[in-house]
């Protein structure tokens, strides 16, 4: 009986220590690559979730290598509710094609990419949380990187 107690107490303590850590940028599927960091400008790594406030401009920083050559990039982005991806609407999906994203196509394998991307969170956005996940196709619909986190409007 007692052991069973310690057991109980010890993963008491795992649960509630592990509800309290930071959130992570976890790769949720990267076939044609890696990414190395991820910075977002309202973000707090050390928060539960990543903050994106109503009516601000958010700064996007991605740094990553594809482990193949790679002629073209598709963004793609999602909110994930219940398990279900449900898509973004981005205003320039065409990464290679976006001048303000640093990024400069054709890419060689393990070429190391800075992608940089600006855009604003509507006013009228609704307080949600939910998770994000943020999608680098290449033109062979491979995942090159796939980045999912969780975030809160306010």
């Amino acid at each position: 009986m007692m052991q069973i107690s310690i057991v109980f107490s010890i993963l008491y303590i795992l649960c509630g220590t592990t509800s309290s850590l930071a959130f992570v940028f976890e790769d949720c599927g990267s076939e044609a690559g890696k990414f190395d960091e991820v910075s977002i400008s309202s973000c707090d790594v050390s928060d539960e979730k990543c903050t994106l406030p109503r009516g601000t401009d958010i700064k996007v920083l991605i740094k990553f290598a594809p482990n193949k050559d790679i002629s073209d990039i598709t963004a793609h982005a999602f909110g994930v509710l219940l398990d279900v991806p449900i898509p973004f609407p981005l205003k320039n999906s065409n990464v290679c094609k976006d001048s303000d994203s640093g990024v400069q196509c054709p890419l060689k394998k393990d070429q190391k990419t800075e992608f940089k991307n600006t855009f604003n969170v509507d006013k009228k956005t609704p307080a949600v949380s939910v998770d994000v996940m943020w999608e680098f196709r290449n033109e062979k619909d491979e995942k090159i990187i796939c980045i999912k986190f969780p975030v809160k409007v306010v």
